[in-house]
């Protein structure tokens, strides 16, 4: 039987690892954000602003606009994707809400008739579900090639509730926070004794103070020192303790995205 059958339906699986996930690191300046994400699996990262000062030897691309973006993850998931595959397997966006602002423009530039902020009210067309779709395009592309993708953010404080999230407009930064599979806050703990940086700290989970999760719910809420190889410790750690616990289906990634394929109808 052609197209989808719902009475021999596949079951959703959990898949293995960090490939195919997206990760939202957050927090201060100076906590680490960048320098542990580099340390992924064969990082690429992608600089909307330059967040790469003092690491060394990190492939990267400046990005000044959206279609330098697009064009990027297009080699990375195109005609060339077996190569990127090589050679990539973390695709780190610094800093996501300058991408965003970038896809704003675009947006407003091409549908906007004319409008230079997503606020605009004289158009058309509904801009934020324009850009939703347009960011999400490319990140879904990156995703489904099996890269890992790793969004870098700064911290806000809400000047009223005092409550920390990721900065940037809600309204753009909503539809990005609710694709990842993981938000960390990281915090810091300050300097030792000999006035020598402690490492920070990485929170998985939401409390009263600040905004963090975890898609499995099994995963360490909490690690003291937050290094790129803890992270994918306790994201591990999370999906084994599904398994074990709730006798949860783990499959590769690329097991998960037979079962998610659908065969494509020719008309």
């Amino acid at each position: 039987m052609a197209g989808i059958d719902i009475f021999s339906a596949p079951k959703s699986v959990i898949a293995d690892g960090l490939e195919g996930k997206v990760i939202l690191i957050y927090g201060g300046n100076n906590l680490g954000k960048s320098a542990q994400a580099t340390r992924f699996p064969k990082p690429f990262v992608i600089a909307c602003e330059m967040g790469l000062n003092g690491i060394d030897g990190v492939p990267y691309a400046p990005v000044t606009r959206w279609s330098d973006f697009k064009s990027i993850v297009r080699q990375f998931t195109g005609a060339t994707k077996e190569k990127a595959k090589e050679m990539y397997s973390t695709i780190i966006v610094d800093e996501v809400y300058a991408s965003s602002i970038y896809c704003q423009d675009y947006v407003c530039s091409t549908y906007g008739d004319g409008a230079l902020t997503m606020a605009d009210g004289d158009t058309k067309h509904n801009l934020y579900q324009l850009y939703e779709k347009e960011y999400f395009r490319q990140i879904n592309l990156l995703v489904s090639a099996g890269y890992t993708v790793v969004f870098i953010a700064h911290a806000q404080t809400d000047s009223q509730t005092k409550f920390i999230s990721p900065k940037g407009d809600k309204r753009c930064m909503n539809p990005i926070i609710d694709k990842c599979d993981y938000v960390v806050y990281l915090k810091s703990n300050g300097v030792d004794a000999e006035g020598r940086v402690i490492k920070s700290s990485a929170y998985l989970a939401q409390t009263n103070e600040f905004f963090a999760r975890a898609r499995i719910e099994y995963t360490p809420t909490y690690i003291k020192e937050f290094t790129a190889e803890n992270l994918t410790a306790a994201i591990q750690e999370g999906i084994n303790k599904k398994r074990e616990i709730e006798n949860a289906t783990v499959t590769s990634f690329e097991e998960q995205q037979k079962l998610n394929s659908v065969e494509e109808l020719n008309f």
